[in-house]
């Protein structure tokens, strides 16, 4: 029942004091915190040649600010605090900031800034060693005058792509490199690989059950924990939608001769993998993706199906036969373009690198940078599946989100444990290889992969970020998930075969995709039902993120931290982040919740009001998620615009006073009375159209 009435919206302009929070005096780089003033005042007239620079204002940087330096310099990006990146002469940048009060200093960015702390210091003993690095470039045009210097170097060209550039280069030169005009970034070439948890065989029973659909109980595919029957009951399907996935291939490579799961499901294929000729998955991976998305289920008699079974696909393979492993491209904005101009506003992506946890590198700059270009498709990561126990206390250590997963921007997934018994690896997890080094600790220790469906899977990824952000935001079943299997001779079977159609599998690789599945339902919901008509990605980040069930305390209970209680605080939480994917809970959402996608979005110390009148006391759960412009991977915060969430009510103000997260929430039991739910401009140093920032609000009353 509905426990509100007069809703009402409102805008202001409001002036307000300088927080000390965004004070610019010091600017704050992974390799360190400096003062430019300092090395301000060592620069002289002499440098006299466009370099790259950064101009750090006194107090917020207004749009006026960045308009005035824009019409006399090139203008790359934002760094903490109050700064940005520029190009020009120390000459011109010197008489500029004579001309201009609030600025505090300008400084050189220098080598030692753009390094990341993945790549070891020289010494004598490695400095003639070679070790391949991507450089990240401010702008593509900066590629020739780069590619000509590290020639110079000569380092080994394996990739130039946009404005990033994969090298060999001696040890030595590293940091020659940084110090090059141009060059934003530079750090070790990520491994990327599938983020399927890996089972050894030989070790570990695999149960493959009858192979004729007599022993399905219906909870295989993890759709059933997730509850999509109360979607798909209201049409819900997927109908409408399209959803890309950037994979290993997709069975056949064919949109005529596949597997009849996809038959007519398949929009369009592209090949990326290095020296591929078609988009056939010939390891089987994304074929078991492609089919939690979206299978048809026709092999099975309409028993196995993907969350958004009505959904059509952009099949993108990336595995490289030359390499026999996934060939991603350096410049991402391929996968993304072709996927977008094809219609998808969703993109599954199940792989990711396991290395350098918690960093906001050049990879997840280049996806919040096209996302932030391109508002209206959701991009979904795997958070992967490096969860470990290795100080031995009965929970999985902090901090094993890989990248792409650390982007602001993305919705990324770790794996909650499906609850099936029927087949797949039913054994308790000390019987798996890794489990004396990895998870030998009780409760962990004697747990089952599929008993019980509240709670996290021992090897999924946990935040938070380097720089704190919670990480994933949800979670969704990853354990003995049923899905297709790849026709192509001698694909894997994964976790093992059901039958020539099907196979087992479990990872973030599994959540993902059922994760990007409900993400097409969603948007389906909010064009049908809600009537908008274009929702962009953060509303459906919004959507997933507000319908999702708390797992607190988690599978063991409320035991306590010494006994290895899996989930220590309610949400959100970088175990689970907001919960785990609830299709049932969407539904319900159409009764008595309110949806904004405010696409004109605030600058600073802008604020839009929701004013609601509750007649009898209820819990209020608000979400607020906004599309961020990209941060730097040198800095040691990816924040860029930041906005507030604040609940004004009969006992006072409630905020989260969060100024790590591109996303802010508020849950709490309200009595009766009048409300203001607000959405402030904190600081916008790097807004669109007059410095705004655009963002969704999702807010329900029960």
């Amino acid at each position: 029942m509905q426990k509100w009435t007069r809703l009402f919206v409102t805008s202001a302009l409001v002036a307000s004091a300088t927080s000390p929070v965004y004070a610019g005096s010091l600017l704050r780089f992974n390799s360190g915190t400096v003062n430019p003033g300092l090395q301000s005042q060592a620069l002289t007239f002499s440098e006299n040649v466009a370099s790259d620079y950064i101009v750090q204002f006194s107090n917020k940087i207004t749009a006026k600010d960045r308009s005035a330096l824009q019409a006399r310099f090139e203008v790359f990006g934002y760094l903490p605090d109050d700064a940005l990146v520029v190009r020009g002469t120390w000459a011109d940048l010197n008489s500029f900031r004579q001309s201009h009060p609030g600025i505090y200093a300008v400084a050189k960015y220098q080598a030692q800034y753009k390094i990341s702390n993945d790549i070891a210091p020289v010494s004598v003993f490695n400095k003639d060693q070679t070790q391949s690095i991507l450089i990240q470039l401010f702008k593509a045009a900066d590629s020739k005058q780069v590619v000509a210097a590290l020639k110079n170097m000569k380092a080994d060209l394996q990739v130039v792509s946009g404005k990033s550039i994969v090298a060999l280069v001696p040890r030595a030169q590293i940091y020659n490199v940084a110090g090059l005009t141009g060059v934003e970034h530079v750090q070790a070439t990520p491994e990327i690989q599938t983020m399927d948890f890996p089972l050894d065989h030989r070790m570990d029973p695999v149960i493959k059950g009858a192979g004729d659909y007599s022993d399905l109980t219906g909870d295989e595919s993890g759709t059933q924990v997730m509850k999509f029957d109360s979607a798909w009951k209201l049409g819900l399907t997927g109908k409408g939608q399209t959803v890309s996935m950037a994979d290993t291939g997709l069975d056949s490579g064919s949109t005529t001769a596949i597997a009849s799961d996809f038959s007519g499901a398949v929009k369009s294929g592209y090949a990326f993998g290095l020296w591929a000729k078609t988009w056939e998955d010939p390891m089987g991976h994304g074929t078991h993706v492609a089919g939690s998305i979206m299978s048809r289920g026709t092999a099975s008699g309409g028993r196995l199906k993907g969350g958004a079974y009505d959904a059509m696909m952009v099949a993108e393979g990336m595995w490289s036969p030359m390499l026999n492993g996934l060939s991603v491209p350096s410049k991402l904005a391929d996968l993304f373009d072709k996927a977008n101009n094809d219609g998808a506003r969703v993109h599954s992506n199940s792989w990711g690198a396991v290395k350098n946890f918690g960093a906001y590198d050049a990879m997840a700059v280049q996806v919040d940078e096209w996302m932030n270009n391109n508002p209206d498709m959701l991009v979904v990561f795997a958070a992967g599946n490096s969860g470990v126990d290795m100080n031995k206390d009965g929970r999985i250590d902090a901090g094993s989100i890989g990248t792409p997963g650390t982007a602001k921007n993305v919705l990324t997934v770790g794996a909650s444990k499906n609850k099936t018994k029927t087949g797949g690896i039913q054994v308790p997890v000390s019987k798996l290889r890794a489990a004396a080094e990895a998870w030998s600790a009780e409760p962990i220790f004697s747990s089952m992969l599929s008993d019980r469906d509240d709670g996290i899977a021992m090897f999924s990824s946990r935040g938070p970020t380097l720089d704190g952000r919670v990480k994933p935001e949800i979670v969704a079943p990853g354990t003995n998930i049923l899905s297709n299997r790849s026709h192509i001779k001698n694909a894997s079977p994964l976790w093992g075969a059901y039958n020539d159609d099907y196979a087992w599998s479990g990872g973030t690789s599994m959540a993902t995709p059922l994760t990007s599945g409900a993400v097409a339902v969603a948007r389906q919901m909010l064009v049908e039902k809600w009537g908008v008509q274009n929702p962009s990605a953060a509303a459906l980040k919004a959507m997933i993120m507000h319908s999702a069930d708390d797992l607190y305390p988690g599978q063991f209970g409320e035991i306590g931290a010494a006994k290895g209680q899996e989930l220590l605080t309610r949400r959100p939480n970088s175990d689970e982040g907001y919960g785990r994917v609830n299709m049932d809970n969407m539904v319900q959402m159409m009764k008595n919740t309110f949806v904004a996608d405010n696409r004109d979005g605030l600058a600073t110390n802008q604020e839009e009001t929701y004013q609601f009148k509750l007649d009898s006391s209820g819990k209020l759960y608000a979400n607020l998620v906004w599309t961020d412009a990209p941060g730097s991977a040198n800095a040691s915060k990816a924040l860029v615009n930041d906005l507030d969430l604040v609940l004004v009510g009969p006992n006072g103000t409630v905020s989260m006073n969060d100024h790590i997260n591109n996303n802010e929430m508020i849950e709490q039991v309200l009595p009766a009375g009048d409300y203001k739910l607000i959405v402030k401009g904190a600081n916008v140093p790097n807004g669109k159209n007059g410095g705004r920032q655009a963002y969704a609000l999702v807010w329900s009353v029960q």
